[in-house]
């Protein structure tokens, strides 16, 4: 069955293509069981308390086939790398107090867009994809011109749950607009327009700092967290 619709990246009306958030080979490639808000928030819905099955994977239908393969070949083979660097990380290293340090070699700026097209794809209201500057960020793969009132942020898991990828709440005395996405080994969050949560969080707003295709040594001290909820900020 063909879908049609906006394409939540550049905006045009068309048939969607099927994307898979994280990357398919990002261990992404067999049937998940998720929640989304009809099935957790919905209580006239039939589906509310349950849980739908993605055979293809955690995913969707929220690019066009331009976006897709365009964002896939910029940027999806770098993160995938990242992910399997990440996963050897989390099964082979000692915890100290629950932060798992260790040296990525990757491709910081070409990791921090597919991170953000994630977001992009899983955020329904429309409200991330205006903020003035983003959608240029990602469609040219040279920009290194992140909004300066984004951070985006990075911990270490060992669950799937793919969570609310933007959420509004008033936490620890800010109204604030800040979401997450979750998905072994590692989760992402991000914050818009105010301070980050006090979580011990590693900010990698700063990978814009290097050039599209530039490879790094990067260094992460990164905390292990376990999601307790579809809410962003909430852990066991």
């Amino acid at each position: 069955m063909k879908k049609y619709g906006n394409c939540k990246l550049c905006g045009k009306y068309g048939k969607l293509t099927f994307e898979h958030i994280p990357p398919e080979g990002a261990f992404n490639s067999s049937p998940v069981y998720f929640q989304d808000s009809e099935n957790l928030l919905d209580k006239s819905s039939y589906r509310y308390g349950g849980r739908k099955r993605s055979n293809k994977g955690a995913g969707g239908y929220h690019l066009c086939k331009s976006c897709n393969n365009n964002t896939g070949s910029w940027y999806a083979n770098d993160y995938i790398e990242f992910v399997k660097q990440g996963a050897y990380v989390l099964t082979h290293r000692v915890y100290a107090n629950n932060f798992i340090c260790a040296e990525y070699e990757i491709r910081p700026l070409n990791v921090l867009k597919q991170v953000l097209t994630m977001f992009i794809a899983l955020e329904n209201s429309g409200y991330l994809i205006k903020i003035p500057g983003l959608r240029e960020f990602i469609l040219d793969k040279e920009s290194n011109q992140l909004p300066l009132n984004i951070r985006v942020l990075m911990y270490m898991t060992s669950t799937i749950k793919l969570r609310n990828s933007l959420s509004w709440s008033n936490m620890e005395g800010y109204a604030r607009t800040f979401g997450e996405i979750s998905y072994t080994p590692f989760g992402f969050h991000i914050s818009i327009d105010t301070p980050t949560i006090n979580r011990p969080f590693c900010d990698i707003t700063h990978f814009t700092s290097l050039d599209f295709n530039e490879d790094a040594l990067v260094k992460l001290p990164l905390r292990h967290l376990i999601p307790s909820s579809m809410f962003p900020g909430m852990y066991v």
